[in-house]
């Protein structure tokens, strides 16, 4: 079994890697547009499906620096409501008013506290993410995942987001690191493992959706976190 006995320094993506993002987005999202009593001008059920589309669009066009992050908030929920025809005054209030919900939310990845207590043993584990700057520690702080982490860094901290080379090597910068000893565990292929991939780290994919990757360049991929407990 291939060991990574080398590591010095561990990132984690945050969102979908060890905070549940898709299931405490499900809730806030649901909570607010029945706040927002939107169910009477179209089901919630219908909402989900078109806005889900359009959010997973947007946020690989600001992965890409194609669009910026206010555009992002503001055009996921204004294109969901007139993909829907739902009429809502503000949707930058419910974008508000749902990110305040969601970070409230407490739902961690299964497997993720056993890894991160592991990880913490052996040295620093440290947070790389494209999220918010005011939502990315109230997050890690309601699921009490905050004690595990030493350092946060994020795309908003410079302005570019993974999987920009620049992003990593100011992770590097930040954390004293060098790359050839710096592993980076992340969900997303695309931003975390060929992004640190590009940037000289060694990875490990967390395939949680079972994706189909043609020539795949991750140095270990697994399906639950607990399985990357015995290679660290």
């Amino acid at each position: 079994m291939k060991r990574f006995d080398d590591i010095c320094t561990i990132f984690v993506d945050l969102d979908d890697t060890i905070w549940d993002f898709t299931a405490n987005s499900k809730v806030a999202l649901k909570a607010v547009y029945e706040r927002y009593q939107l169910d009477n001008q179209c089901s919630y059920d219908v909402f989900i499906k078109e806005y889900l589309l359009i959010n997973e669009q947007l946020w690989s066009l600001y992965h890409h620096g194609k669009i910026e992050k206010d555009f992002l908030k503001r055009e996921r929920f204004r294109a969901s409501f007139e993909r829907c025809g739902i009429i809502c005054e503000s949707p930058e209030r419910f974008d508000y008013d749902y990110l305040e919900t969601i970070v409230t939310l407490k739902k961690v990845v299964a497997g993720a506290p056993k890894l991160l207590q592991h990880l913490k043993k052996r040295g620093s584990v440290n947070v790389l993410s494209n999220g918010f700057a005011n939502l990315q520690f109230r997050k890690l702080q309601s699921a009490g995942l905050d004690r595990y982490i030493d350092l946060m860094v994020l795309s908003d901290d410079i302005g570019v987001t993974k999987p920009d080379k620049r992003l990593f090597d100011y992770a590097l910068e930040k954390a004293k690191a060098n790359a050839e000893t710096t592993l980076m565990i992340g969900d997303n292929y695309d931003a975390d493992i060929l992004g640190a991939y590009n940037a000289g780290w060694k990875t490990i994919f967390f395939n949680r959706r079972g994706e189909s990757i043609g020539n795949n360049v991750a140095d270990l991929v697994v399906q639950s976190l607990e399985e990357i407990i015995p290679y660290l």
